[in-house]
């Protein structure tokens, strides 16, 4: 079995469906809009900050597409990217003002909630999570009842928690696995000191086919665990106090999305005018790997379901992350999604 995320095999399909409707309904929603409706006027552009998940990569190309093909422009905003990264506290600059919008994962936002930190969903980019188990080819695991007697590297988060929740949903005891901290470092899989990894669809997948092996990759969304996973958050006092800036950001984004997710190989190539050293080819293999996660086939690009937010709860709950109690409702939101799709 090859890397089902590889660019020559995606295993979902881009379903041109939403993707032609998404690029409607935000093409009319952008015409039809007006000072009235929120509008930048002619003049300066506003500046904004995003503070990105991680480092500059094709993780980001929307955003990038937005900045590159003058969507921001259009909406009379000019927007600065600052890199996030393993060290760096993604909350802190949006809390603290320094910057007017975030990506996290989903489940990050509805614990830092529950801890009392005002953060606001506004949108999903990674309607599926991007989170993969991946063995081998040769060592024969291909579901996840073949993890049983195996040493799997797992991060410390979304990974942790998404292999728990798998798991247990099909009923296979903890003890029948050993965990082991991840490293990010291929080399004990490739040697067979650990037989599987957590990782990202259009990362080590991509990494493990360059080394010359096939990938097996084992997917939480077939066995019932739906996370979301990138996801563009702002604060309450941010959207109660600028709900057109809110909206002609999150619009030009979504435009972006939808132009990356038709171009993708362009859009890839796109992340060395942010990062020069950046090797194009790779980046633009993530992008089509992540097509999939962004376009699923359901709704609009960027949507997000009140029924995934509860079950993302619910198996934070049952791992023991959360154990506060919160009000669901006030993680996200649905109302500049609602106004810039019509609905």
């Amino acid at each position: 079995m090859g890397v089902s995320g590889s660019p020559t095999r995606i295993r979902r399909h881009l379903d041109r469906r939403w993707v032609g409707a998404a690029i409607g309904a935000l093409a009319l929603a952008a015409s039809a809009c007006g000072p009235a409706s929120g509008r930048a006027t002619p003049g300066p552009l506003q500046p904004i900050i995003l503070q990105l998940r991680w480092t500059h990569n094709a993780q980001f190309a929307g955003f990038y597409a937005a900045d590159q093909n003058g969507y921001y422009a259009e909406e009379g905003l000019q927007v600065s990217f600052v890199e996030g990264g393993a060290e760096v506290d993604l909350f802190k600059g949006v809390l603290e003002g320094t910057a007017q919008f975030g990506i996290h994962g989903a489940d990050a936002l509805l614990a830092a909630r529950a801890q009392g930190k005002p953060v606001q969903a506004v949108a999903v980019i990674y309607r599926r999570s991007p989170t993969v188990f991946i063995a081998l080819a040769r060592s024969g695991i291909e579901r996840p009842q073949d993890l049983v007697g195996q040493t799997i590297q797992v991060g410390s988060g979304s990974g942790h928690i998404v292999l728990h929740a798998m798991l247990g949903r099909l009923g296979i005891d903890l003890e029948q696995v050993t965990e082991v901290p991840l490293t990010g470092d291929l080399d004990p899989l490739l040697s067979g000191e650990v037989q599987v990894i957590s990782g990202f669809l259009m990362d080590q997948p991509l990494r493990i086919e360059a080394a010359g092996e096939k990938a097996n990759l084992i997917y939480p969304d077939d066995y019932g665990i739906h996370f979301y996973g990138d996801t563009l958050w702002t604060t309450d006092e941010f959207a109660d106090a600028n709900p057109d800036v809110v909206g002609r950001f999150l619009r030009a984004s979504l435009q972006g999305w939808a132009w990356a997710v038709e171009n993708p190989i362009e859009a890839g190539r796109r992340v060395g005018q942010y990062r020069p050293e950046a090797e194009l080819d790779q980046e633009a293999a993530k992008m089509t790997a992540s097509i999939p996660l962004v376009n699923t086939g359901e709704d609009y690009i960027g949507w997000m379901r009140p029924e995934l937010w509860s079950g993302i709860e619910a198996a934070l709950r049952q791992q023991g992350v959360l154990t506060s109690p919160l009000d669901i409702e006030t993680v996200y939101t649905l109302q500049f999604l609602e106004e810039i799709y019509g609905k």
